[in-house]
């Protein structure tokens, strides 16, 4: 029963500090939106979904680039 009670506690520990690494995380993040200029949650998802399209186009791009057959790789192992 002592080792169930310990396993319990330490469990309750490891929680408890997860959760304050998250409430840290979250209070830094929200500070750092601030202070780029982003007061409110809105501009900051919209800010994401901009960046989001951005890598989207680049994906894209790159995906056309793969799929046209232009691309060759040289590893200079090959034997003449």
């Amino acid at each position: 029963m002592i080792r169930h009670d310990r396993t319990v506690r330490v469990l309750l520990a490891v929680v408890a500090f997860l959760l304050t690494a998250n409430l840290l995380v979250q209070v830094r993040q929200d500070r750092t939106a601030k202070a780029a200029g982003l007061p409110d949650s809105g501009a900051q998802l919209q800010a994401q979904i901009d960046q989001l399209v951005d890598l989207n186009k680049k994906v894209d791009k790159l995906q056309s680039f793969l799929e046209s057959g232009k691309l060759k790789i040289d590893t200079g192992d090959s034997k003449k």
